[in-house]
């Protein structure tokens, strides 16, 4: 080794480094680069000595400057200090950025690895559901909703039918009923649109308004979607609410409500009127849930998210992921013989809910608006 190759070694020794054996030898046996080590060594000594002379307890104004892109950063400090061959240090950069560009494109395709979009519709007064579809599972490829909105009960169904790369043929239907009638799909059986998640899609409803469908791809069906309208679990007086639920009969699954009802937020009280909350389940009939007491009602135990009876000779249970209400006795009347329509686009028979109006007959007796015609 000359001189020349070792000079910067000898200042990497100032600084408290590691050098190579090689060029610690010979600058231990070079008189020269000795001379020079002394140097570098009494230069350090005077600049902090000189610096400690000028020591002021006052604070200097600081200049901030925006951070440099980090890229940038590294490529400045590499190429002024490097001890690598430049060229090989062009192309490690170029082939950070590179593998940079290749995971922003493995990113940005994950959507064709998701198989489930992941629904939201939103009415004019606010959030209606949100709709987990899947693209593999048949059973978990539709949901439906039903409510107010205004003075129209509204009916909403999804089902997701096909999906072609990043977007999903959805057949979506919409029903309107007025106070005392039940909901069906006589006024719109269903139409089939095209949806890529991401891209909102709207359409008007006669008498409700405008309805958004916005969605996002993810990788698996959730356990629990947001209750609706809900900022706390517990329900409120005259509250009822469903997860993930299940109907039994003697022991004895009858009735998966997750497809048809999801977990539904519904109240006794709507609009000032009293109202029941209804479950419709083809071949089972229709339960009317309530708080007050309704006329050939049986009462029900409730216990969180368990809600039990006896009728007709069969004992019957609601099974919740969350609590069903705040009541630990409810009233529930089964109407096995009650007319199921068809609420499904393609005219399937569906599971789905509904609020039909209470009204008193006798002193704390009421009986559902639609019998009373």
């Amino acid at each position: 080794m000359i001189c020349t190759e070792a000079a910067e070694f000898v200042s990497a020794l100032c600084d408290g480094e590691i050098i190579p054996p090689v060029a610690a030898e010979h600058i231990g046996a070079c008189p020269g680069c000795q001379t020079q080590l002394r140097d570098y060594l009494a230069m350090g000594v005077e600049l902090r000595r000189t610096a400690s002379l000028e020591q002021s307890s006052s604070v200097a104004v600081r200049e901030w400057t925006r951070p440099q892109h980090p890229l940038v950063a590294l490529l400045q400090k590499g190429w002024g200090t490097m001890r690598i061959p430049r060229l090989a240090f062009a192309a490690m950069i170029a082939g950070i950025a590179a593998l940079a560009c290749t995971l922003a494109v493995v990113k940005v395709g994950a959507n064709s690895t998701e198989t489930v979009v992941l629904l939201t519709t939103t009415g004019p007064s606010g959030r209606l559901m949100d709709c987990p579809l899947s693209t593999v599972d048949s059973n978990r490829a539709a949901c439906a909703w039903a409510g107010k909105i205004g003075s129209q009960s509204l009916v909403y169904r999804v089902k997701l039918l096909s999906r072609d790369g990043d977007r999903v043929l959805l057949k979506v239907g919409t029903g309107t009923h007025l106070e005392a009638s039940e909901p069906s799909f006589d006024h719109d059986p269903g139409k089939d649109v095209w949806f890529e998640p991401g891209e909102p899609l709207k359409f008007d409803v006669a008498g409700v308004g405008l309805l958004t469908l916005t969605g996002e791809w993810i990788d698996h069906v959730p356990d629990m979607i947001e209750v609706y309208h809900m900022d706390h679990l517990i329900p409120a007086s005259k509250e009822f609410r469903l997860g993930m639920p299940l109907l039994l009969k003697d022991k004895t699954v009858v009735a998966d409500l997750t497809n048809g009802i999801g977990e539904l937020f519904s109240t006794d009280n709507i609009n000032n009127d009293n109202r029941a909350f209804a479950i419709i389940v083809p071949k089972q009939g229709r339960f009317l849930l309530s708080e007050l007491r309704i006329k050939g009602a049986v009462e029900a135990r409730v216990k969180q998210g368990r809600l039990s009876f006896d009728a007709e000779g069969h004992s019957w249970e609601i099974l919740s992921g969350v609590p069903i209400c705040n009541a630990e006795h409810v009233w529930v009347l089964h109407q096995p013989n009650f007319n199921v329509q068809p609420m499904g686009p393609d005219g399937a028979y569906q599971v789905y809910a509904s609020n039909p109006k209470l009204v008193q007959t006798a002193p704390g007796v009421w009986e559902p608006a639609a019998t009373l015609k």
